[in-house]
């Protein structure tokens, strides 16, 4: 059955007109709106022959219909559906081999018109160029072959100039373009999506492509095992012909919901008079169906300055959920005419409110047997130019819903997070360099040959501070923190240390250590400062304390000033000695 349907109120759907198709036939595999050719708007579609004519080596996959548009004034009449023609353009005579793609580009003339179509299940896959003009007939004309080695995932053809078309089309990694003109060209692979060898993920694989301009084209590839959808607009090079490779434009991911894109659909707001005209400021809505049934509606910038054009902001809208009980199998936006300027009235007249206009966006459950129709709300962009002086813009349309751009909020953390962890890495290599006052206790897990000394003047905060053992900081940063410890017990700003020879259990092992203590003339009256020892006490004190790991040649003896020493028992017995 083949239907007409009236979507003009948002309430309702209503069957305008309806075809029975013969039964012994193929369902409709594919759909596309055509010329116009008087109050008949064409339509082309894809339906096998029977069962019978296949196995006779007869396929007129390629059908015409006609819907006739009653005037205006016929109100109650109908709009009827006619076929008008059937053809054959695949060489695959296989039985399996169906009409699983078809692509026309938009007509500027309104009555000539270039279109492709794929095969699907061919043991020979082939692409299959057509053009259709009102003046020679409606059936279609082939107009070059292409004989592929694998089958196409998806397809699109743009005019490009009064007699030039492109053609577009890809497989799971490769995007390839064609020139369509007077005389044949090759293809040309303009991309690869690249192997991540860093990850060894898989590639995502391309779902659908659709013409955004003649420069800018658009995909919606699957990532590898259900992960997710990404968009990604593709500046082209200028011709197949010159070759060159497209370069990512702009690209956005689907949300985590959406794991599968299964449709896409594309919709300039604002399209050019002319293939040869110079794409101005308008806007794409973008529509994306996914395998919950669900579509995400999304809006992307076209900005154009000089001979620069650019494609920014490619922003979601909204994600509409379980719009069908079954799988979504096709998209399609309604075509919006341009606004046009206002008209100067040469008497005064009462201004009228403008016009709303409204986006249809039909959505088909082909499984499920349904239609979806969604309207979204346009409003008329202000032509005023924001450059003094320089003309008005023209007029255009744009979504009134608000897109969504990215939310700073987690790049803003993330980036904090980052420079947070840089800098307390940045304060642990100080630290264990000696650089700067310790503070985040980096010295006290790392090994101790990667501990550099700290100067004099620098003060550390340690736990032990009793007693300088093999495991306790280095002499300078030790000291200094014993005498900011005696100060703040009282002990006065002329306080003084004294070094005393330790012996200490450590484990099963005996060691010899360092204790640090206030100076009490009693009790330390031998208690010397370092140019009153003898040289047989300097070399005792720098062996013990170099045993200790709290002193090396390289620090000097200028950190030993400030500080007074007891005498080392059997210093001169073991000079003796040794």
């Amino acid at each position: 059955m083949q239907s007409v349907l009236d979507v003009s109120s948002p309430e309702n759907i209503e069957v305008a007109s309806e075809l029975e198709l013969s039964r012994e036939e193929d369902s409709v595999t594919t759909l596309a709106a055509g010329l116009r050719k008087n109050r008949t708007l064409l339509v082309y579609a894809g339906i096998n022959s029977s069962l019978d004519d296949i196995q006779k080596g007869k396929n007129e996959h390629f059908r015409v219909f006609g819907i006739d548009q009653p005037a205006r004034s016929r109100s109650n009449s109908t709009h009827k559906i006619t076929e008008l023609s059937r053809s054959t353009i695949f060489n695959s005579k296989d039985a399996d081999t169906y009409q699983r793609l078809l692509r026309v580009a938009p007509s500027f003339s309104g009555t000539h018109q270039v279109g492709a179509v794929a095969t699907g299940l061919a043991k020979s896959s082939e692409i299959t160029i057509f053009e259709v003009s009102t003046a020679a007939g409606v059936a279609p004309k082939p107009r070059g072959k292409l004989e592929l080695l694998k089958e196409a995932m998806d397809l699109d053809v743009i005019q490009v100039d009064e007699d030039r078309w492109q053609l577009a089309y890809c497989d799971d990694f490769v995007l390839n373009i064609l020139d369509i003109g007077k005389t044949e060209s090759e293809p040309s692979n303009i991309f690869t999506t690249p192997i991540d060898i860093a990850t060894g993920y898989e590639r995502p694989t391309f779902r659908c492509i659709r013409y955004l301009t003649p420069h800018f084209l658009l995909a919606a590839s699957n990532m590898h095992k259900g992960s997710g959808v990404v968009l990604q607009g593709f500046r082209l090079p200028i011709s197949a012909e010159q070759g060159g490779k497209a370069k990512l434009a702009v690209s956005a991911r689907l949300p985590k919901s959406v794991t599968r894109a299964t449709c896409l659909a594309v919709r300039n707001l604002s399209p050019t008079s002319s293939p040869s005209a110079n794409q101005g400021d308008t806007q794409f809505v973008i529509a994306v169906a996914g395998q919950d049934s669900s579509i995400t509606l999304y809006t992307l910038e076209h900005t154009s300055h000089s001979n620069i054009e650019l494609i920014v902001k490619l922003h979601p809208i909204t994600t509409l959920k379980s719009v069908h009980p079954s799988p979504i199998s096709g998209l399609a936006f309604s075509y919006i005419p341009p606004p046009q300027p206002p008209k100067t009235a040469s008497v005064s007249t009462t201004p009228t409110a403008p016009r709303q206009h409204t986006l249809k966006l039909a959505s088909v459950g082909s499984m499920g047997n349904t239609v979806v129709a969604h309207h979204i709300p346009l409003r008329r962009l202000s032509n005023a130019s924001k450059i003094p002086g320089a003309p008005p813009r023209p007029p255009r349309h744009v979504v009134a819903l608000k897109s969504r751009g990215p939310n700073p909020t987690s790049v803003i953390i993330f980036g904090a997070i980052i420079i947070a962890v840089l800098g307390a890495l940045l304060q642990g290599i100080l630290e264990v360099g000696g650089l700067v006052t310790p503070s985040i206790g980096a010295r006290h897990v790392v090994p101790e040959r990667w501990l550099k000394p700290l100067p004099p003047h620098v003060s550390g905060d340690f736990k032990d501070t009793a007693r300088v053992g093999t495991h306790a900081p280095f002499l300078a940063e030790f000291l200094a923190e014993q005498k900011l410890n005696l100060n703040s017990q009282g002990e006065g700003e002329g306080a003084k240390v004294v070094l005393t020879a330790d012996t200490y259990l450590d484990g099963e092992t005996g060691g010899e250590g360092v204790k640090v203590d206030a100076h009490d003339e009693e009790r330390h009256a031998d208690a010397k400062s370092w140019d009153e020892l003898p040289l047989s006490q300097k070399r005792a004190w720098r062996k013990r304390l170099e045993k200790a790991g709290q002193w090396g040649e390289e620090m000097g003896e200028t950190i030993f000033k400030g500080v007074l020493f007891s005498e080392i028992g059997g210093a001169i017995g073991q000079m003796v000695a040794g």
